[in-house]
């Protein structure tokens, strides 16, 4: 279709880790949570097959192309997310009982692509930039909006397929400093 964007791909995960206060992490006593901060982990309650904490770090993985992509355990990772659960939640901290692998597909910004092709009109695009899941209803509605109306009543702008960094050569990777830093070692 003519359209090349300049996307990074990275190799996800998540571990569930199986507490001996159970009870304690249900979603009716403990919430969805998120720590903003460099590096970001993010973790929700214990729900579904997996009895456990479900927490991982934001951009924690490796670079990968999706030859090169595995469902492989990093035990780095692993290693990080257990350092902050000791830190931070000590009382939600027992044997890693999953991992679970996926994968984010970034844009340079980090920010949704939700348009529809210049150059085809007819074709609309929808990415999530790794962090989609929460915004999946209103990304849905909108990308519906175009696939039908060929427009929408919300403001996507930014997430045009053609904004400027989107159309650079090389363009800068606002979270590269973000990567670098999070794939260090996190000490106890």
């Amino acid at each position: 279709l003519g359209v090349t964007l300049p996307l990074t791909n990275t190799q996800e995960q998540v571990t569930y880790f199986a507490t001996p206060s159970l009870r304690e992490f249900h979603p009716d006593r403990f919430p969805a949570w998120i720590w903003y901060d460099n590096p970001c982990f993010y973790g929700v309650p214990v729900y579904g097959e997996e009895r456990g904490v479900k927490v991982a770090q934001d951009i924690g993985g490796r670079e990968v192309t999706l030859q090169s992509r595995t469902f492989d355990e990093d035990k780095k990772t692993t290693a990080r997310v257990g350092a902050f659960m000791r830190r931070h939640l000590p009382l939600a901290l027992g044997p890693a009982v999953a991992t679970k692998t996926c994968m984010y597909t970034l844009t340079p910004d980090r920010n949704f692509v939700i348009d529809t092709l210049p150059s085809h009109p007819q074709i609309s695009l929808g990415l999530g930039a790794g962090h989609a899941f929460k915004f999946a209803s209103i990304i849905g509605r909108v990308l519906s909006d175009l696939a039908i109306d060929g427009s929408t009543n919300y403001n996507v702008g930014e997430f045009a397929v053609d904004r400027p960094i989107l159309t650079m050569q090389n363009p800068p990777r606002a979270f590269e400093d973000y990567l670098a830093k999070n794939l260090l070692p996190v000490a106890d």
